[in-house]
């Protein structure tokens, strides 16, 4: 995986689309469940973290899907709690 990424969650709607945009960007596997608890399996086993990820429309992802961004930050927070420092942009 590189060493820097970068999201653009700009069209995100529904928590599906932004499951299925973080499968691809992250080179998630096929069996992916798209779902939190999933999520969580394959940034800690399943992937190789970059060591920067730089999210593009994160207000916008906030006023439509609070829920879900905020999950997605915290995991991202524990993350890093565990398993080391990620740089993590939210633009």
């Amino acid at each position: 995986m590189s060493t820097e990424l970068t999201i653009n969650l700009t069209n995100i709607k529904t928590s599906g689309e932004l499951h299925t945009l973080l499968m691809e960007k992250l080179n998630f596997p096929s069996f992916y469940g798209r779902n939190w608890d999933a999520f969580w399996d394959a940034i800690t086993g399943l992937i190789e973290m970059p060591e920067s990820i730089t999210f593009i429309g994160w207000s916008e992802l906030l006023n439509t899907l609070t829920n879900d961004a905020e999950i997605l930050q915290n995991l991202l927070r524990k993350y890093c709690a565990y398993y080391g420092e990620i740089t993590i942009i939210y633009m």
